[in-house]
């Protein structure tokens, strides 16, 4: 298996935003006046903010602004990352230095721009040849097309890519596109989840998957 490209998502994989994400859903839930379980919270945090703001318009029946749900969960998670000293995976900025030096880099993910740079430094940006966020699409994961756009930056074929990601999202996306996955048991959904999409391995941190990727060769 030639592999020449590496594509990973950031929330859940590279960087351990989840929990703040469920926090900013959860919050912009209650402050619009609604509730939902645990497990639906999962489901939900899934989603881009505008896709959650139609699930309690159209399952309560409700009228509310979903433009101003969208700027008050956005406000909310901005403001939670601020009070965050150290959001990256502990190995995630080693991977990609060392990656760099055998494959292309790039980051796929529903993420907008603005969020990119508040958490990327420009030494570890530099290591990346292409990075498509949901500012860069029309239609978003789990959507092939921020894939196509990735593959198309890093010029290569689908055959010499791995994509590494944490969601269910990631997998389908993959699945629906033909690209080989590799699950991050770390992120938004569990590996029991992961499993159902047949992924060539499902990694706790990057030492494993660094370790996979050189069997490979």
């Amino acid at each position: 298996m030639a592999i020449k490209a590496i594509l990973m998502d950031l929330d859940g994989t590279l960087i351990d935003s989840i929990p703040l994400i469920l926090a900013s859903v959860s919050d912009t839930i209650k402050h619009f006046g609604f509730s939902c379980s645990k497990q639906k919270l999962r489901e939900l945090s899934q989603l881009h903010s505008r896709d959650i703001a139609y699930y309690f318009l159209d399952k309560n029946k409700a009228h509310f602004n979903v433009h101003e749900f969208v700027n008050y969960r956005r406000k909310t998670f901005l403001n939670l990352l601020e009070k965050e000293k150290e959001i990256w995976f502990s190995d995630a900025k080693n991977f990609i230095k060392s990656s760099s030096k055998k494959y292309r880099l790039g980051i796929v993910t529903g993420s907008r721009k603005m969020f990119i740079d508040s958490v990327f430094d420009t030494g570890t940006k530099h290591h990346l040849d292409c990075i498509i966020t949901s500012d860069d699409v029309e239609y978003k994961k789990p959507d092939v097309e921020p894939l196509e756009k990735a593959i198309g930056k890093a010029r290569v074929r689908k055959n010499e890519v791995i994509f590494i990601g944490d969601s269910v999202q990631d997998a389908l996306m993959c699945q629906r596109f033909g690209i080989s996955f590799i699950g991050k048991a770390t992120g938004i959904s569990t590996k029991k989840q992961l499993e159902n999409f047949l992924p060539l391995f499902i990694a706790r941190d990057f030492e494993e998957i660094e370790m996979f990727l050189s069997k490979l060769k």
